[in-house]
């Protein structure tokens, strides 16, 4: 039978897809997977795209391991901070001109309520973003819920170190991107959702100007040198600086000579075990860091969960262990403690509730006490004297002289009724 006649009879069905149509739906099918294992791996597309481009334009270190394993190398890049930070951040400081381009509303959405973290460089990047957007440091500090642990709670920068740049902005979204709530998608408040929408538009925006090209005639930023002492190292030949502030129970690697910090098992730069023995528990921790009962793994306080093994931390302190203020309050649904300017509870966003007519706080814990009390039931101290006409303030309960017309501390103006006066 010829050819002719068995196409007449059998159609198309004999010869077999031409090596370019496999391939091109083998390519298709490919990456469909790869888009679909992306999603998985982070929620936030724009995320994604945005290490895509820091991989196409070779910010990542690549060694020949990686190469040879390039799925187990992109399953991981997308969530693990040890890989992205650097490439993050090196992409911000070449891309120094873009800054002024985002948009200042979705920044100040992102830094408003406070810092992404509790860690220091994080810290002072939102501190100068809020600065850029002229947003008040108490107001962020007095919503942030890390206040009561934060060493650098209402510290407003000053001078050179207030200066905002690329790199903070970056640096603020990868802390948000890289939140664990983020990545593993549990429910999350309000203020939260805003946060999330802003910080995705910002990313666009750094994708979009990503592509622009950077103008020559711009000059460079040059980081000016703070007055404070940075803790640094720095090393000449393999040997330490005399500049170099060394603190107690640090310790130098004995195959590179790089110092590293009491709680580092291993050596950052390169990964030898630490001469210190197993039993030798003499780490210096900071106050409210915890050592994981499983595994042993020094964690920060911030921290819920052991980073090495992801087991359970300890409780937080109770609102018993935190100073309050005048005017400050517990949230009568989940006690949590919040200061006196906020309406609502930060934790739960229950209302504040409203203060009846004769309730006093305590002068010495500022415990709320009831009318009928003559003595503070926490602490024990006397209810203090009132003068006729004394009236407490509706909005921050700042107990006034009645010669004020508008509250001392919030400048709220008196109430006109009687309620309120004592």
């Amino acid at each position: 039978m010829s050819s002719a006649s068995r196409f007449l009879l059998f159609g198309t069905s004999l010869f077999p897809p031409t090596a370019a149509t496999a391939t091109t739906d083998n390519t298709e099918t490919l990456n469909s997977l790869l888009q679909e294992r992306k999603q998985k791996q982070h929620p936030w597309p724009e995320w994604v795209i945005f290490v895509d481009k820091l991989k196409a334009r070779g910010y990542f270190m690549q060694t020949s391991a990686k190469e040879e394993d390039d799925d187990n190398t992109s399953e991981i890049a997308y969530t693990d901070m040890n890989q992205l930070k650097n490439a993050c951040l090196s992409f911000a400081r070449d891309r120094y001109d873009i800054f002024k381009s985002l948009s200042i509303p979705d920044i100040q959405t992102v830094v408003e309520s406070g810092c992404p973290n509790l860690l220091r460089k994080a810290v002072n990047s939102a501190k100068r973003m809020r600065a850029y957007v002229q947003k008040d440091e108490g107001d962020a500090c007095g919503t942030c819920t890390h206040r009561g642990f934060c060493d650098r709670a209402y510290v407003t920068l000053k001078g050179n170190d207030a200066e905002g740049r690329t790199v903070d902005i970056v640096r603020v979204l990868m802390f948000h991107a890289l939140d664990p709530f983020i990545i593993s998608g549990e429910q999350k408040s309000p203020g939260n959702e805003l946060i999330e929408t802003s910080a995705r538009k910002l990313l666009s925006e750094l994708i979009e100007l990503s592509e622009t090209p950077q103008d020559p005639a711009l000059p460079k930023h040059i980081p000016k040198a703070s007055h404070k002492k940075e803790r640094d190292v720095d090393f000449m030949d393999g040997q330490l600086c005399d500049n170099v502030e060394m603190k107690k129970e640090d310790w130098m690697c004995t195959k590179c000579n790089f110092m590293n910090f009491s709680k580092n098992k291993r050596c950052q730069k390169c990964g030898e075990q630490s001469a210190k023995k197993d039993g030798d528990n003499n780490i210096e921790a900071k106050k409210g860091d915890w050592i994981c009962s499983d595994c042993e793994f020094v964690n920060f306080s911030r921290n819920i969960k052991c980073l090495k093994c992801k087991a359970e931390g300890p409780k937080r302190p109770g609102v018993d262990d935190v100073k309050m203020k005048k005017g400050d309050w517990n949230c009568n649904s989940c006690g949590f403690m919040n200061f006196a300017s906020n309406k609502t509870c930060l934790r739960c966003r229950d209302p504040r509730p409203e203060r009846k007519t004769g309730e006093w706080n305590c002068p010495s814990c500022d415990f709320l006490n009831f009318s009928k009390n003559k003595v503070c039931l926490k602490c024990n101290c006397v209810r203090p004297k009132s003068m006729a006409g004394e009236w407490h303030c509706p909005s921050c309960d700042f107990l006034n002289f009645s010669r004020n017309k508008d509250c001392i501390k919030c400048k709220c103006k008196a109430p006109q009724g009687s309620n309120n006066r004592i």
